[in-house]
């Protein structure tokens, strides 16, 4: 698992996974969190932090995982054979995609929704919700496909509603995405789909708008 030195949500969420279904195996590497917040969105998609949520290396220790920190992933002596499961790491080098067979699983319903805020620019651009777990490559959300599956919004639904089944449902395939790294995958090719950026404002404002065309539509 790759991910972060300090508490992270995602990564403490995928490990809960790993040791409800038994797994045994597992190795953590966490690089230091360099990112700071500077834009602040009209409606927040992701989940909190949790204010009790436990550091990774205490909850390696008290799961029985290996726990391995440095600066970056070049210092890590990882085998080459390992599935590696992408957690939150930040942009990785080049060589280390190259090398290592990584999972992403990605908040959005791949090609049509690629990059950031993925939820929000499905929504106002009208296409699928969903989530698509893949290996990463030299196509940005894009490239062989291990699994998309479709998150429907429903009459009764909020935003929030929706967001929170987005990330659970994020969270089960990319744990679910080791049983099916041996499968015949199909390959998406993402290059007719912008890679978006945050959502700025302005288009924000119209987002909650679409949202609620949609929660009627599903009435019918």
């Amino acid at each position: 698992v790759l991910t972060y030195t300090a508490a992270h949500r995602k990564t403490y969420d995928t490990l809960c996974f790993f040791f409800f279904f038994g797994y045994e195996d597992v190795e953590v590497y966490g690089v230091p969190f360099h990112y700071t917040k500077s834009f602040q969105p009209l409606y927040s998609h992701r989940p909190e932090p949790m204010a009790s949520c436990p550091g990774i290396e205490e909850l390696c220790r008290a799961f029985g995982y290996r726990f391995y920190s440095g600066g970056g992933y070049a210092e890590f002596d990882i085998k080459e054979e390992r599935i590696l499961l992408l957690c939150g790491a930040g942009i990785l080098p080049g060589n280390f995609v190259h090398r290592y067979r990584i999972i992403n699983s990605h908040p959005g319903y791949l090609p049509y929704s690629r990059g950031l805020d993925a939820l929000k620019w499905a929504i106002v651009d009208g296409f699928p919700i969903g989530v698509t777990t893949h290996f990463l490559g030299q196509e940005t959300d894009g490239g062989e496909i291990l699994e998309r599956r479709i998150v429907p919004v429903r009459y009764a639904d909020t935003f929030h509603a929706v967001a929170q089944r987005v990330y659970e449902t994020e969270i089960e395939m990319l744990v679910g995405a080791l049983e099916k790294t041996n499968e015949i995958h199909e390959f998406v090719d993402g290059s007719s789909y912008p890679v978006h950026r945050r959502m700025p404002h302005y288009i924000e404002i119209r987002l909650m708008e679409r949202f609620e065309e949609l929660r009627r539509m599903a009435a019918y």
